[in-house]
């Protein structure tokens, strides 16, 4: 802009990065008084920025926030202001990325944070996906029972699995709840916890092994017969088929499930 003077495009762009990359190129635009330099007047809109963002950071993890508390929070949260720029006209994704960085090597001896962060966002993900069709029982009996060793089925768009490592959804839930959370610990056995989102609500629940197995096989195309197939190796082989059906209805009556289709039998189905 040498020999001519700023345009107001110029300046907005000047202003926008002084804001965002922290660029000091707006200072000469600014003039100071009696009282303060340009750059402390100009601190008031950086510090300003940084604290909306914050408050954006805070708004899409109430749960994590209430756990870590407000200062270790807002430390959590500044930070992750200062490595992720926010990229997004839509300011409720901006925080989209703090399980990454709670993933860091600086929260390892804390591994509940991250899948805290996790639960929150996934529930976010399930409100916000892509409309998909309810399979109910009465669309299911219209499948003639010889063709149901067949069937597969395919889940509502909403729904997701997390694993899960420590208690994080025991804390997330107490809290949820107004009650007193547990203590941070691992878990022996990884949770599989299901979220989705049911007549418009994000919703969630753990899955037993049995489930969680059922449920991911069922998600990437398995028939219902090699559902069954897979319950006899997991567990009681004479009950198999009536277990997987069982859990079908749970589904169904859950809202989990947007299709089912025969599918041509093979030995690997």
């Amino acid at each position: 802009m040498t020999g001519r003077a700023p345009t107001l495009a110029d300046v907005q762009s000047l202003f926008q990065a002084a804001v965002v990359d922290g660029s000091d190129d707006v200072l000469g635009l600014i003039p100071g008084n009696s009282r303060t330099s340009s750059d402390v007047l100009f601190g008031v809109y950086r510090h300003a920025y940084v604290a909306r963002l914050v408050e954006v950071v805070q708004n899409a993890y109430p749960i994590l926030a209430a756990h870590m508390g407000d200062a270790r929070f807002k430390d959590m949260a500044r930070a992750y202001v200062a490595l992720y720029p926010s990229r997004h006209t839509n300011a409720r994704w901006y925080a989209s990325d703090v399980p990454d960085l709670l993933g860091r090597p600086e929260y390892a001896e804390t591994p509940e944070l991250r899948e805290i962060a996790l639960i929150e966002r996934q529930l976010d993900l399930a409100f916000d996906a892509a409309d998909g069709a309810v399979l109910d029982l009465a669309a299911l009996g219209r499948h003639p029972p010889e063709t149901w060793g067949g069937l597969v089925f395919g889940a509502h768009p909403s729904a997701a699995v997390l694993r899960l490592s420590t208690n994080a959804y025991e804390i997330w839930a107490a809290l949820k709840n107004d009650t007193v959370a547990p203590k941070p610990a691992r878990l022996a056995d990884p949770h599989a916890v299901l979220i989705w989102r049911r007549e418009g609500v994000a919703t969630s629940r753990v899955l037993g092994a049995e489930e969680a197995m059922l449920w991911i096989e069922a998600s990437r195309g398995k028939t219902f017969g090699g559902l069954a197939e897979m319950a006899a190796v997991f567990a009681d082989a004479e009950t198999a088929a009536l277990r997987v059906a069982q859990y079908l209805q749970g589904w169904l009556v859950s809202g989990l499930l947007s299709e089912a289709d025969v599918h041509e039998l093979t030995a690997t189905s």
